[in-house]
C-alpha cells in the first residue's frame, strides 16, 4: 500500500519531518504544521494566532514582502495557510524539483520574521475588514455565538477570528512575544508528499532547518480541559437574524479527534445527516415534510468535539415539531442502531472515498500533519481505513448512545426577524404536493 512507505525523522533541535515518496506525481506538496492556534490565546489577545498567520508573508529576514507567494506563483505552485483553534499550517504544492526554494523559505521565516509598523497596521486592517464581512452574514454570526455557548469557559469557545476589540488593541509587542515562544523547530512538524526521494528530503531539511536553535526558554506548557461531558446540562437559545427561514441547530458534545470513537461518529452521521440519503433527509425533509433541507457535521478537535444538526423549515412549522422529528431520528440510531444494509453501503462509499484522497499529493500531506498535530500521531489516518473495514452495527449504537446524549444537547433557532408572507403558502403547497398519488409514488420509488 502507498501509505506503508511514510518515513520519518526528528532533527536534533525538535524538528520533525515526515516524508511519503509517491511515484508517478510531478508534484511535491511541503506543509509546515505549528502546534498554535486559537485554543492557545489568553484573553487580551484573541485573534493573535491569525494575525501572526498573516504576518508571516510580510517578509522575513531574505524574503520580501509578499515574495514567498510570488516565487511559488512563477513556477506554477500555489501556496496558502490556515489557522484554527490547535494549529496554524502553511501549504506550499510546487514542481517536483523545487523543494530546496520551498524549504529555503518556510525556515527563514521560521525564526527571521520581520515586523515592519506600515505593513502590520495594513494586515490588521485586513483582518478587521475579514472579521466584519463574517460577522456581516447573520447566520455566520449566530453560530459564533452557540459555539461561544456550547463551550462556554472552554478555551474552545472563541474561534480562530478572534474578538474585535483584541485585534485591534495587539500591539507589536504581542506578536513579536507570541512568535517567539511559539514559532520554533521543536513545536513545529514539516511534511512532504510528492516525487521525492526520502533520504533527500531528510538531508535537505538538516541543510535548511537543522541550524535553527532552540529559544533559550523552554517551549511553554499548554494543556487544554478534558473534553465537554453530558453533565454539563442541556440548553437552548434563539437569535433573531436576517435571513428568509427559521434554521434549528442541535448540537452534541463529541470526543476528541484521537479519540476511538470518532470514526464511528463519523459513519453515524453520514447515515443520519449526510445528503439526501441519509435518514434525516428522507424522514423529516421528504416524507414528514416539516423541513426544507437538513443535514449534520462533525468538528472534532485536539481536545474535544461537536456533532452538530440542523434543519431549515418554513416559518408555519412549529419549532417544537422540527426538534422532534430531528431527535427522533437521532434516538432511533441509538435504540434501534442501523440495518446490514445501511452499514455496507456507507462503509464501501466511505472507503471509496478516501481512497480517491490518495490521488491528492496535498490532501494526504494535509491528512499526515493533522493526524501528527493533533491527533498525536500521523499513522492514525492509515490505521483508522482498517478500523473503518471492521465497524459493526453494534459499536455504532453504543457510540450513539454513549455521545448523542439529551442531557447535554443545546440547539440555536435561528428566527426571522420578518417574515414573507408567501412563505406560508409556499410551505402550504409544498407538503400538500407530498400528500398527492404521484409524490407518494415517486417517493416509494426512491425509498427503494
Amino acid at each position: 500500500m502507498l501509505l506503508s512507505g511514510i518515513a520519518e525523522k526528528k532533527l536534533s533541535n525538535g524538528l520533525k519531518v515526515i516524508c511519503l515518496t509517491k511515484p508517478g506525481t510531478p508534484i511535491v506538496a511541503v506543509q509546515v504544521w505549528y502546534r498554535v492556534g486559537s485554543a492557545f490565546e489568553k484573553p487580551g489577545i484573541r485573534g493573535i494566532s491569525h494575525f501572526l498567520e498573516h504576518m508571516m508573508f510580510r517578509g522575513s529576514a531574505g524574503i520580501a514582502s509578499e515574495e514567498h507567494s510570488r516565487r511559488i506563483n512563477d513556477v506554477g505552485g500555489h501556496c496558502n495557510a490556515f489557522t484554527a483553534e490547535d494549529v496554524t499550517a502553511y501549504t506550499n504544492s510546487v514542481p517536483a524539483g523545487m523543494l530546496d526554494m520551498v524549504f529555503a523559505m518556510e525556515a527563514d521565516r521560521m525564526d527571521g520574521l520581520l515586523f515592519d509598523p506600515a505593513l502590520f497596521e495594513t494586515e490588521r486592517s485586513v483582518i478587521i475588514e475579514e472579521y466584519h464581512t463574517y460577522m456581516n452574514n447573520p447566520v455566520a454570526k449566530a453560530f459564533l455565538e452557540f459555539r461561544e455557548e456550547f463551550y462556554g469557559d472552554h478555551p474552545y469557545a472563541v474561534s480562530p477570528l478572534g474578538r474585535l476589540e483584541e485585534i485591534a488593541g495587539l500591539s507589536l509587542a504581542d506578536c513579536r512575544d507570541y512568535y517567539a515562544r511559539r514559532y520554533r523547530p521543536d513545536n513545529a512538524v514539516v511534511v512532504v508528499v510528492g516525487e521525492v526521494d526520502g533520504a533527500e528530503v531528510f538531508s535537505a531539511a538538516q541543510r535548511h532547518f537543522g541550524g535553527k536553535r532552540l529559544p533559550t526558554d523552554d517551549l511553554p506548557i499548554f494543556r487544554l480541559p478534558p473534553p465537554l461531558s453530558a453533565t454539563n446540562g442541556q440548553r437552548s437559545m434563539t437569535r433573531s437574524v436576517e435571513f428568509d427561514v427559521p434554521i434549528l441547530v442541535v448540537g452534541y458534545p463529541a470526543p476528541p479527534s484521537s479519540h476511538e470513537d470518532a470514526v464511528a461518529l463519523e459513519i453515524l452521521l453520514l447515515i443520519a445527516a449526510g445528503g439526501e440519503s441519509s435518514r434525516m433527509h428522507r424522514e423529516v425533509v421528504r416524507r414528514q415534510s416539516v423541513a426544507v433541507m437538513a443535514g449534520g457535521m462533525n468538528h472534532f478537535l485536539k481536545a474535544s468535539g461537536m456533532s452538530m444538526f440542523f434543519a431549515a423549515f418554513t416559518p408555519d412549522i412549529r419549532t417544537e415539531r422540527v426538534e422532534r422529528a430531528l431527535a427522533a431520528e437521532i434516538d432511533r440510531l441509538r435504540t434501534e442502531g442501523i440495518t446490514r444494509e445501511e452499514m455496507e453501503k456507507i462503509r464501501n462509499t466511505t472507503i471509496t472515498g478516501r481512497i480517491f484522497e490518495l490521488y491528492s499529493a496535498d490532501h494526504i500531506c494535509q491528512r499526515l500533519g493533522f493526524g501528527e498535530t493533533i491527533e498525536g500521531d500521523h499513522r492514525l489516518w492509515v490505521e483508522r481505513m482498517e478500523t473503518l473495514k471492521h465497524l459493526d452495527a453494534e459499536k455504532l449504537m453504543d457510540t450513539a448512545k454513549r455521545w448523542w446524549d439529551d442531557g447535554a444537547k443545546r440547539t440555536l433557532l435561528l428566527r426571522p426577524r420578518r417574515v414573507n408572507p408567501l412563505l406560508y403558502v409556499g410551505g402550504f403547497l409544498r407538503r400538500a404536493a407530498r400528500l398527492s398519488p404521484f409524490w407518494r409514488g415517486k417517493a416509494t420509488r426512491e425509498a427503494r
